[in-house]
């Protein structure tokens, strides 16, 4: 009984621990801001919203927003959401590659964000394994300002940038059918 109690207590102090210590890099967009933060940086830009599209593939739902930074700079928001029973079930950095159909390197990685680098960059946000949120196509620049605040320093959107093509990601359902992208839990 007492090992059972003491053992209870040491996950709840671990628990405890990891709750305090965690500071994942969080990402929202609503009512006209794109807010990054963390429990030591906070990032706010006021957006212009270009399009605003939503999709369907598999169980997958899609919603993707073309903004505009106030330094000009064009980027799309997606939000990638699975079903709670439904979870990606391969790695990141392989479904970004699929997504967008080219090779990417990883360039930094911290709770709650990872950047990927090719001839644009992408930041992935996850919360849980059934949600992605995409940053994309992100010059140097702005993946810099992402990696110094997930890293608890704020640094101001630059003025000067350079514009990546705007190509969108592209899922299909032989992502899901054929690749195992996605691990039901029954």
């Amino acid at each position: 009984m007492k090992i059972g109690l003491l053992l209870f207590l040491a996950l709840v102090a671990l628990l405890v621990w990891f709750s305090l210590h965690s500071d994942p890099l969080l990402i929202k967009l609503e009512q006209g801001k794109l807010r990054l933060y963390t429990k030591k940086c906070a990032q706010e830009w006021p957006v212009r919203l270009l399009a605003k599209e939503s999709d369907m593939v598999d169980a997958l739902q899609i919603e993707r927003d073309l903004v505009e930074l106030p330094n000009g700079q064009k980027i799309y928001v997606e939000i990638d959401d699975l079903p709670p029973r439904y979870d990606f079930d391969r790695d990141y950095r392989l479904i970004v590659e699929k997504i967008f159909g080219q090779k990417f390197k990883e360039i930094f990685a911290k709770d709650g964000v990872v950047i990927y680098r090719s001839d644009f960059d992408v930041a992935l946000f996850y919360k849980t394994s059934h949600d992605l949120v995409l940053l994309y196509p992100l010059d140097s620049n702005l993946a810099r300002v992402i990696i110094e605040c997930a890293k608890g320093h704020k640094v101001s959107l630059p003025k000067e940038y350079e514009q990546p093509p705007l190509k969108k990601s592209r899922w299909r359902v032989e992502f899901f059918i054929l690749d195992g992208f996605v691990n039901k839990d029954i």
